[in-house]
């Protein structure tokens, strides 16, 4: 048993590339932006505390997947389905409803999101069907059908929460990935066709969906309703201005902004250290979504490259969709910062994610095959073209 222990230690050492710690020194940060997001009274120091706490677990997390071989992320991808698939089902029966969404799991004050923890493993599914589909990408039925019916499959019961924030995340994941290995764009238009009808009954179904699009248009005639969350952040970003009110004054953010530790924590931290002091998070932002390009163009597996490109891209889309919802770019949606925001549920899953890239990228080339042994044969006689 000793020996079984050793012999897999030294297959997986644990390890932290320089990009992790990176990755962790950004997520320390969002500790100390949380902080001060939520300073009245004790509730900064309890958010920071618990978000120290799932630092810890997601560094844990990152260190564990990025130690795995991809070739356990292959062949235990059915597992690691199920696995992350089953809480996407069991919250919509046994989950707590929080502003109108089914989507915690609730245990003495800590809340757990499974879709947000089964984002990574949705990526690798994608990626791994992709791989298996790429000889057939042009054909409708081969090629695009079945990726389709995999997204469903991940998008039915996020969407029963309902969840759309989320939802727009996966969705524009499968886009990006599906477009970069080689999609087809008639494809992606007869889905979107297809996809009306179904937005039509998201829209009577839930009519707040269509009071925050039309509040995003026109957020000064929806002032107290739809459009004051549009309107708050206006505020919070032009009290910033280009400088910052620095941290302790942080005075809009404080007293107006909704969730300003979590769905508003970049409006929130722009009003403390301005427009000049958020660049260097933009800069992070644009570095990952290189880091996760480059890799993928220099793997050759497709799966692991598809998995790189996928992720990386995931983790860029989230924050981009969380930076235009700040902005006033995008009707306001409950999604995090990846690394910044408060939520353990988040913290952890892009610590997995990014595990699961590191694990991708720094993984040992395949040994090449043994040389095939020399038979010596008849010197070949040569033929005639024509004759005898």
């Amino acid at each position: 048993m000793m020996a079984r222990l050793r012999s897999l230690g030294a297959r997986c050492p644990l390890r932290l590339s320089r990009a992790s710690i990176f990755f962790l020194c950004v997520s320390l940060w969002g500790c100390w932006a949380i902080y001060n997001a939520s300073r009245s009274g004790d509730s900064g120091r309890n958010f920071a505390a618990r978000q120290g706490l799932w630092v810890g677990l997601g560094a844990a997390a990152l260190l564990i997947c990025a130690s795995l071989p991809p070739r356990f992320y292959r062949r235990g991808l059915p597992w690691l389905a199920a696995a992350a698939y089953a809480p996407l089902l069991l919250v919509l029966v046994l989950g707590i409803r929080i502003n109108g969404m089914r989507g915690w799991f609730a245990w003495h004050g800590y809340f757990l999101q499974p879709s947000e923890l089964a984002k990574p493993i949705y990526v690798l599914s994608l990626a791994w069907l992709l791989d298996r589909t790429a000889a057939q990408r042009a054909a409708w039925g081969r090629g695009f059908l079945p990726v389709l019916l995999l997204v469903a499959l991940w998008g039915l019961p996020i969407a029963l929460q309902p969840d759309f924030g989320s939802l727009l995340v996966y969705l524009l994941t499968f886009l990006l990935l599906y477009w970069g290995f080689d999609g087809r764009l008639r494809h992606l238009l007869a889905s979107g066709l297809a996809v009306l009808p179904a937005l039509a009954f998201v829209l009577w179904r839930h009519p707040y969906v269509l009071r925050r699009i039309t509040g995003f248009l026109n957020p000064e005639q929806a002032a107290q309703s739809s459009g004051w969350h549009i309107l708050q952040f206006r505020r919070t970003l032009a009290s910033g201005g280009l400088f910052g009110r620095a941290w302790e004054d942080g005075l809009w953010s404080s007293a107006y902004l909704p969730l300003g530790y979590s769905d508003s924590v970049f409006a929130s931290t722009a009003e403390k250290i301005g427009f000049v002091g958020t660049l260097p998070l933009l800069v992070l932002i644009l570095a990952l979504a290189l880091y996760g390009h480059y890799h993928a163009c220099r793997t050759t597996d497709r799966f692991r490259a598809a998995s790189i490109f996928g992720i990386t891209g995931m983790l860029v889309l989230q924050a981009f969709v969380h930076l235009s919802v700040n902005l006033g770019l995008m009707p306001p949606t409950g999604i995090t910062l990846p690394l910044i925001s408060y939520g353990g549920s988040s913290l952890i899953s892009t610590m997995m994610a990014f595990g699961i890239v590191e694990a991708m990228v720094h993984a040992a080339p395949a040994p090449p095959l043994p040389p095939r042994p020399q038979v010596d044969s008849p010197a070949p006689t040569r033929r005639r073209l024509h004759g005898p």
